[in-house]
């Protein structure tokens, strides 16, 4: 255990001294502002208040979990696996006294609490910036429903890096894993409008899972069943990343 927490705070500092990281989290902060701000004065140009305050939050978790963190998802495991290995720099984590086990989880321990960390500083930025839509009015009643669903979006994303992961064991340079996780992201996206029936078995329709959180809900079979197919496909994931992992020479 001792080696998993060193091999996993080790990850999660290399990640936390890249570049993008700060300049992802930035715009994770200031993304919503900007947002709040525009459809502030849209709504007070128009006397209609299309987004609550309490709503605005949910709102922008849809844009952040369809398109800004898949892409830091994607860039951040890239980054970890065909990145290292393409800088050369595998190596020197293998060759401390740590299982290729335990640097395999450990890289994705760190990629799930930076997940965890924008989902927080999303919410945090996305509610203070729903002050500035109808002032405090239905903000504090709608904040359990984001913090519900914002915990909840944590599901998919996790699976989604767990995802990238495997696809990253395939090449040797960051580029290459990040293009071919963004395409293949775009296409099975895509291939929702044309094959609606293909949905259920992509990880990638649930992106908006929260939703079946706030509002009225739905059932609580259905929920348990998407947390199920998550979990499994979770488990596939990180499963078969880890046997590419293992097998590679580096």
């Amino acid at each position: 255990m001792v080696s998993l927490y060193a091999s996993f705070w080790n990850e999660a500092m290399k990640l936390a001294l890249r570049k993008k990281m700060l300049w992802f989290l930035g715009i994770t902060l200031l993304l919503p502002v900007a947002a709040g701000l525009l459809l502030g004065r849209l709504q007070s140009g128009i006397g209609i208040a299309s987004v609550g305050a309490g709503d605005f939050p949910v709102v922008m978790l849809g844009l952040f979990t369809t398109l800004f963190f898949p892409l830091f998802i994607f860039m951040g495991a890239a980054d970890q696996f065909a990145g290292e290995i393409g800088d050369r720099t595998m190596k020197l984590a293998l060759t401390r006294p740590v299982t290729r086990f335990k640097v395999f989880a450990g890289k994705q321990l760190a990629l799930a609490l930076y997940i965890a960390l924008f989902l927080v500083a999303g919410l945090v930025a996305s509610a203070l910036a729903g002050l500035w839509l109808n002032g405090a009015a239905g903000w504090a009643g709608g904040l359990a429903d984001s913090l519900l669903a914002y915990a909840a979006a944590f599901v998919p994303m996790l699976t989604l890096g767990l995802g990238a992961a495997l696809l990253a064991q395939l090449f040797a340079s960051g580029s290459g894993a990040l293009t071919v996780s963004l395409l293949a992201y775009i296409a099975l996206k895509a291939a929702g409008f044309f094959f609606p029936q293909a949905l259920t078995y992509s990880p990638t329709a649930y992106t908006d899972w929260h939703m079946l959180w706030i509002g009225s809900g739905a059932a609580a079979g259905k929920i348990a069943g998407v947390f199920m197919f998550l979990a499994a496909c979770s488990i596939l994931f990180f499963t078969a990343g880890y046997y590419w992992f293992e097998r590679k020479e580096i």
